[in-house]
């Protein structure tokens, strides 16, 4: 059970052999989601939002990120599971396509809209209420986005499993041939 941080050599021999384990797999898979918002967050710093605010939400969603993979990988079966990445990666597209249209939507909505809604009249910082609003969307979005993999997860170990037990339940004789 080693992760292999540096050596892409070992790690290629490891799936060539097939002995990545589920587990490996969903660890490999927790640190590519800390990498991913890193890589997001970093951008944002080096784009001039720099606070700590900003630094707290990194936090926040990273490990979001984490407990959501964590979560996603019980929906799959755990370590007694199959194709963990590759399940969470496939489900992973349409949830992701469905989040960046909302995001976008709602996101430019915020933006435009916000100047009416929160005004210095109403608000001593309006900026700072921006950053909050910022802070809770991203925490949220990220949280719905693993539930629903999540569930679209546990829906594929259930129906799965309906197969197979429907399968197991027929003859031999009367089973298709593969």
């Amino acid at each position: 059970m080693t992760i292999h941080w540096w050596d892409t050599e070992k790690l290629i021999a490891q799936l060539a052999e097939g002995s990545v384990s589920e587990n490996e797999a969903m660890r490999y898979a927790m640190i590519g989601a800390v990498m991913y918002t890193q890589a997001i967050y970093y951008t944002i710093w080096l784009g001039g939002d720099r606070s700590w605010l900003l630094v707290y939400e990194f936090v926040v969603v990273a490990i979001i990120s984490l407990v959501g993979v964590s979560e996603c990988f019980k929906a799959n079966g755990g370590a007694r599971g199959a194709d963990f990445l590759k399940r969470l990666l496939v489900i992973g597209v349409p949830v992701g396509i469905k989040f960046a249209l909302a995001s976008t939507v709602l996101g430019q909505i915020a933006y435009f809209g916000f100047p009416y809604v929160v005004t210095p009249a109403s608000f001593r910082d309006p900026a700072y209420v921006y950053q909050l609003y910022s802070f809770a969307f991203a925490a949220a979005f990220m949280s719905i986005y693993y539930w629903r993999i999540a569930t679209h997860l546990a829906r594929l170990l259930h129906r799965q499993r309906s197969n197979t037990s429907v399968n197991m339940d027929t003859p031999t004789a009367a089973r298709p041939l593969p």
